[in-house]
Order: structure tokens, then sequence, then C-alpha cells
């Protein structure tokens, strides 16, 4: 997916995200464990930085947002709980509870430190003559 959005982009255009993954590191069991617990392709071969700069953009920003990701899905938690009747009613039982159990499961992740969440902002790094782009400001 990234280097279609590197193909795709205009020169100098930008790419950003959150992007949930593993730390460096981890054994089979953890990855596994992870993999359980995080989102769908969590187990990536490098951290997301890494993977964008092989797609080809020049990263300006890669921020470590853990300490939020957690305080969100905490969050998210309390509001499913303090709203579970009338989210029980709207969504039916079994989507209230997969969210609320797939919330769970990510914020146990975290606490493990299986999971981690990264804000990553690059840039398309070539200009149309094949040249760098200039470096930005840290934002």
């Amino acid at each position: 997916m990234l280097r279609e959005c590197h193909r795709v982009l205009s020169p100098q255009g930008r790419i950003a995200g959150y992007v949930v993954h593993t730390p460096d590191g981890l054994g089979r069991s953890d990855r596994l464990r992870a993999a359980e617990l995080g989102p769908a392709q969590v187990n990536a071969d490098a951290p997301p930085a890494e993977l964008a700069r092989r797609a080809g953009f020049a990263v300006t920003l890669d921020r470590d947002v853990t300490a939020e990701f957690r305080a969100t899905c905490e969050a998210l938690l309390r509001a499913r709980d303090e709203l579970a009747g009338q989210l029980r009613r709207e969504e039916g039982e079994e989507v209230f509870e997969e969210e609320r159990s797939r919330k769970a499961r990510m914020l146990e992740g975290i606490e493990a430190g299986l999971l981690l969440r990264r804000l990553v902002v690059a840039l398309q790094a070539q200009l149309p003559d094949g040249r760098p782009p200039p470096a930005l400001p840290e934002v």
C-alpha cells in the first residue's frame, strides 16, 4: 500500500497516519499474542517509519503516541460500559460485545508492551527529475 501511495502522490506530496505495531525483537510467542490482541497485519518486518522509507518516502515526523493510544482505549471502554444499554439496543448484542472485546484486547496488548502506536508523516521523496526534495522543518 505504501508503494502505491508513493507512486500516485504528486512530487512533495505528503502522507500521514497512525500505525499500531509491535516493538522490535519480539519472540515468536509474543508476536502471536500481539496478532491476537491487535489489528490485522500488526506484525510487520520493520518499524512504520522504516517501511515508509523502503517505499520511497522521506519521513518528516515519527512520534510515539502509545500513551495517548492507551488513554483513548481506556476512554472508549469506559464510554461503552456507561452507554451499554443504549449501545446494545442500537448495535445489537453481538456487535456490542465484539467491539468491547476488541478494545479490551487492544488495551491488554498495550499494557503488556506488545502493541505500540506511532504517528508517521512522510513526504514523497523524489522530484520529477529524480532528485530528492529539500528537507522540511520538523513538525
